[in-house]
């Protein structure tokens, strides 16, 4: 991103003039290595996904929703790793807004190699609240209580969301989200959908943020035979699982690779993993 690009952080709109000098200045050749990786990885609570986030690189800055990044620190200490480069906690939309600004600033973006949103399911929740508390303060007599969500509130953390997030995506650094993973047998055809923990309609602003990222995976803890005993083990799915038994009911995961190199599963995960498959350097 050039640097008058990097001057406005905030989302452009129709009313901002864009002059062809402008739109020149920011054209970019179409190679494999235009953009940055942005991953969304889901799953049910303390199933290793901000463990995972621990083994980015040193030069990674966090965006904490919920108080699990301890485990993160923890992992790196245990291991002799030297720690990541800080975090912010992110309580409110005042703060992401300002998160991407302070960003741009100093072009910081450009001198860390990952960004960690973690726990943006918690994060999701805590918008949802504010905005309906903001409304409640400003007219209490339209409002039952400061927390109890209305439909303004729900539709504008949706949207602040969609809005947001494409701010850090179109940021010249590798992105990493975390979430929960919600589940509902509302479907058409009755299977269990297993999807992003986002709030929204039938999975629709999980579906929009997971249409966002290049990596979106699901992880879970497994039960492995290994001789006579089992072992635990946590499995990253980046394709859809198949049934494991004719008696199962049918599972669906909002899971995908847009890179088309990661295997169906991958046991024991860890970012350096991954990273081999997408920049071509594993067998």
């Amino acid at each position: 991103m050039s640097t008058a690009g990097k001057r406005s952080a905030r989302v452009q709109t129709e009313r901002t003039q864009v002059t062809t000098s402008d739109f020149a200045a920011e054209i970019f050749k179409l190679t494999e290595d235009t953009e940055s990786i942005n991953a969304l990885v889901y799953g049910d609570s303390n199933v290793g996904k901000t463990v995972l986030c621990s083994t980015l690189p040193e030069n990674t800055f966090w965006l904490v929703c919920e108080p699990g990044y301890k485990s993160a620190a923890r992992f790196r200490a245990r291991h002799k790793q030297p720690p990541h480069k800080g975090g912010r906690r992110i309580t409110d939309t005042a703060t992401a807004l300002a998160t991407v600004d302070w960003l741009y600033e100093k072009r910081r973006c450009d001198r860390l190699d990952w960004l960690v949103l973690d726990g943006a399911s918690t994060m999701q929740d805590r918008f949802r609240l504010g905005y309906a508390a903001e409304a409640f303060d400003i007219d209490p007599s339209k409002r039952q209580h400061r927390n109890l969500p209305d439909r303004p509130d729900y539709f504008n953390t949706q949207n602040f969301l969609k809005s947001w997030l494409p701010m850090l995506i179109d940021m010249p650094i590798n992105l990493l989200v975390t979430a929960h993973a919600y589940r509902t047998d509302d479907t058409a055809d009755g299977e269990l959908l297993v999807y992003p923990g986002f709030q929204g309609v039938k999975g629709e602003t999980a579906n929009a943020i997971a249409g966002l990222m290049d990596v979106t995976a699901f992880m879970q803890k497994r039960q492995l035979r290994i001789g006579q005993g089992t072992k635990l083990v946590r499995r990253l799915w980046f394709e859809q699982p198949e049934a494991q038994g004719k008696h199962e009911d049918p599972v669906r995961y909002v899971v995908g690779d847009k890179f088309g190199v990661l295997p169906q599963y991958m046991d024991a995960p860890s970012m350096p993993k991954i990273l081999k498959y997408i920049n071509g350097e594993s067998a």
